[in-house]
């Protein structure tokens, strides 16, 4: 009967311990942020210029995380001889990245790619020296004529504009910041590579950036 007993008390016993192993086993560790999603500014770095980014842990117990954005730089240059040229470049950052610290203050490395359209608007002028008939396809693009030097110099602006796709990689090396009430600051470099082809971007080494935004 005692024995019985003693069967019955270590199979429940059994049975509770087997439960308990179990519970714990599906809580995962936390080590991961308390606030693990993020909206932020960039100011140039992967976003070019400026961009807005999401930014998000793959889930709520690890410091492995993505983050996707858009973002828009704009550039000019003209010479002496009246060809002017802008590009717009609309692009979507990507990376994978880490973070390394406490809640608040984290070192944050990661690696991903900047891809994106190129939009980019041209005029150069064609110059032509002396007396010339031009052709109704000249007229229309004729600026102005001018004598220099005795020459009549008839000056001819031709406006061209292209799309083409362009890219680089980047790595992710800076500190970020999270306030107990979900301010964001981040400042880093980016190191950027691509690998040599046509429609490879060419940035500088070493490209710095600056983020706010808020987290949550």
């Amino acid at each position: 009967m005692i024995k019985k007993i003693l069967m019955k008390k270590l199979l429940t016993l059994s049975i509770a311990l087997s439960l308990a192993t179990n519970m714990m086993a599906a809580e995962p560790n936390s080590d991961g942020l308390e606030k693990d999603k993020a909206v932020y500014l960039e100011l140039l770095g992967a976003s070019n210029m400026v961009g807005i980014n999401y930014d998000q842990r793959f889930n709520d117990h690890t410091k492995w995380g993505w983050r996707a954005g858009v973002s828009f730089a704009f550039g000019s240059n003209s010479n002496f001889f009246g060809n002017y040229g802008s590009i717009r470049y609309y692009s979507v950052p990507l990376e994978v990245n880490y973070l390394l610290g406490s809640q608040k203050n984290n070192l944050e490395v990661g690696a991903g790619a900047n891809v994106g359209i190129y939009n980019s608007h041209d005029r150069d002028i064609q110059t032509l020296e002396g007396p010339v008939t031009l052709t109704p396809d000249q007229q229309a693009h004729l600026i102005t004529q001018k004598t220099i030097n005795g020459k009549t110099i008839t000056f001819l602006g031709y406006n061209t504009s292209h799309n083409r796709f362009g890219y680089y990689f980047f790595g992710n090396i800076g500190y970020r910041h999270v306030s107990s009430k979900g301010f964001l600051f981040r400042v880093g470099v980016n190191p950027s590579f691509t690998l040599g082809e046509k429609n490879a971007i060419k940035k500088a080494v070493l490209y710095p950036y600056l983020g706010f935004g808020w987290a949550f």
